[in-house]
């Protein structure tokens, strides 16, 4: 095991000295925002209402956010669960997924085209902005706002809430947050080089919104996660309830353990997810946000947990003055 660490780490070294020639030679983020079309195309595809049932009190807002290269739609089943307990709730596509991207010939391919540009700024706007949405109705209605993210979408997250003094959630929800990646995905890093390569994914096709991610995606999700180590801070430290199956092949169970015993997140629970075993062997660990993925005997007390844990009697509404 030290050999393997040795040899990985040797690797991250060379990874990060190449990284580090190919930031410095002139590879940064644009300044002054995405250009205008995909600002426009942005602003109208970047967010879906999903309303709460019609006979139910309005208990809350919730903003929720996919992972990399996964079909937006494929958080539908946590959203009725939301929608089912009377929480309103609003459902991020980030810029090369779903509907948000610019069009032009066969969609597919336009789609993997706008995600072969996607940047770390575009995606944390489109968060911002869904925040934005739900914050303003839920101090209309004087009701609480939630997260709820998935692997990608939950370290944006995270990172809105350590970078952003004005985004305060009243409660999260995180499955298999890319907090604490593996150490064999770090290694991605040496193709960052050339964003328009695109790698194979593990989800099922049904779950994908491109047929691979281009390294432009992988490239976004480390900025994010370094702006999340670097501003990590107290504001953190919300009612939160992380669901992550101890075998996931890209976060790290322990080290997501040890993040917060170590930044003092005493208002966090980490739960580990068990999928039942005819699921498990067809599906990836990581991929936890339906019944299809995970077994009905492991969906069915998460999501009862998530939901008791959002509309807990013991909330405190952070978000009204």
């Amino acid at each position: 095991m030290k050999k393997y660490r040795l040899i990985v780490t040797t690797g991250l070294v060379i990874v990060s000295a190449l990284v580090f020639v190919y930031q410095r030679s002139g590879e940064s983020p644009a300044l002054g925002g995405p250009p205008p079309a995909v600002a426009e195309v942005s602003a109208q595809h970047s967010a879906r209402w999903h309303h709460k049932s019609l006979f139910k009190r309005l208990r809350g807002v919730a903003v929720v956010v996919h992972g990399l290269n996964l079909k937006p739609e494929r958080m539908t089943s946590l959203i009725r669960l939301l929608n089912r307990a009377g929480i309103e709730a609003v459902n991020v596509s980030l810029y090369g997924h779903g509907d948000n991207y610019l069009p032009g010939g066969n969609p597919e391919e336009a789609r993997l085209e706008s995600f072969r540009s996607v940047t770390y700024a575009l995606w944390s706007s489109e968060v911002y902005e869904a925040y934005r949405k739900a914050h303003l109705l839920a101090k209309r209605k004087k009701v609480p706002v939630f997260f709820i993210g998935y692997s990608l979408g939950g370290l944006l997250g995270c990172e809105l809430i350590v970078s952003r003094t004005d985004v305060r959630f009243d409660r999260m929800v995180l499955l298999a947050p890319a907090l604490k990646i593996q150490l064999q995905p770090y290694l991605l890093k040496v193709l960052l080089p050339f964003p328009d390569y695109v790698l194979d994914s593990l989800s099922p096709i049904a779950y994908r919104a491109n047929k691979g991610t281009p390294m432009s995606g992988y490239k976004a999700l480390f900025a994010a996660l370094e702006r999340f180590e670097k501003n990590l801070n107290a504001r953190l430290n919300l009612p939160t309830v992380v669901f992550l199956d101890p075998e996931d092949e890209f976060i790290s169970y322990e080290d997501t353990q040890a993040l917060i015993e170590e930044k003092q997140l005493d208002r966090w629970t980490l739960r580990a997810v068990q999928k039942t075993l005819p699921v498990a062997v067809s599906h990836a660990h990581h991929l936890l946000i339906d019944e299809a993925v995970l077994g009905k005997a492991a969906w069915t007390p998460m999501g009862e947990a998530l939901v008791r844990h959002l509309l807990s009697p013991a909330q405190r509404l952070l978000n009204r003055p």
